[in-house]
């Protein structure tokens, strides 16, 4: 398997002072528009991972759009749980409580690997991509999207002392690093940024994009802007100026044959 570069473990070493799990994002609009945008890079079949399903949604989503069988992972119990009682005994659907950074499945288990909004969480970004790259099959896909430093607004929110402040922060992931980093509860990352972690793994590089904000659960927003911008999405997203605002970046890798791999690590 193809080792982290020292450049790509020492970024993986890059850590907020408060890591904080993430949350489900998997409402109805969420889903289906974040389903689309995977669609359009992949076709959906065969076996899917869904690392750091949180409670599941999008694990039910990746079976209904295609995928023959889908596995979610968590390191919660509670929220594997909770899935499991949501869709009890649905075939081709399964959890199993586990880190990203040491899944339990043999080598090239799956066709697919979904990562949506957990890099920035996992204590481990190098090992988490090498525990992918390993139980992908020759040409699987990861799908990983991950919070953009191009979007004006932390969406995690920010911690100072032992007060939470759960609100999006303004301009707060332009600041350097090493000024915000004592007070973020996750990582987020320049997209180039985020290419080189994930090329750093073996993995290569099929397709970047944007993911544009749904705003489905910002209750501060007008219901008739909110209802505007749900209308006109794909206009919006086609627009060069706020395409590159989207809220996160969505990256495609593909594991190559070993034989590339060679060549790739040599």
């Amino acid at each position: 398997m193809t080792k982290m570069t020292k450049a790509g473990a020492a970024r993986g070493a890059r850590n907020p002072k408060y890591m904080e799990r993430g949350a489900s994002t998997a409402v109805e609009s969420n889903v289906a528009y974040r389903l689309r945008k995977v669609s359009d890079y992949v076709r959906l079949s065969g076996d899917w991972l869904d690392c750091g399903c949180a409670d599941g949604g999008y694990t039910r989503a990746l079976l209904q759009a295609g995928a023959a069988s889908v596995i979610g992972t968590d390191v919660e119990r509670r929220r594997i749980d909770a899935a499991t009682e949501r869709w009890p005994g649905l075939l081709g659907l399964s959890f199993i409580v586990a880190a990203a950074e040491q899944l339990p499945f043999d080598d090239e288990t799956f066709d697919g690997v979904f990562l949506n909004e957990v890099l920035e969480h996992v204590d481990d970004e190098a090992r988490t991509l090498n525990e992918i790259r390993r139980v992908l099959r020759p040409g699987g896909s990861l799908v990983l999207m991950s919070p953009s430093r191009i979007f004006p607004f932390e969406g995690h929110g920010l911690r100072v002392g032992g007060r939470k402040l759960d609100l999006p922060i303004p301009f707060l992931p332009w600041l350097p690093g090493r000024l915000t980093q004592r007070y973020m509860r996750a990582r987020n990352y320049w997209p180039r940024e985020l290419r080189r972690l994930v090329e750093s793994s073996g993995l290569a590089i099929a397709a970047i994009d944007s993911v544009m904000p749904v705003f489905e659960v910002y209750p501060w927003l007008p219901n008739r802007l909110r209802h505007w911008y749900w209308s006109n999405l794909s206009r919006i997203e086609g627009a060069p100026l706020f395409r590159s605002l989207g809220v996160s970046t969505m990256i495609v890798a593909r594991k190559v044959s070993e034989r590339r791999d060679d060549h790739l690590a040599s």
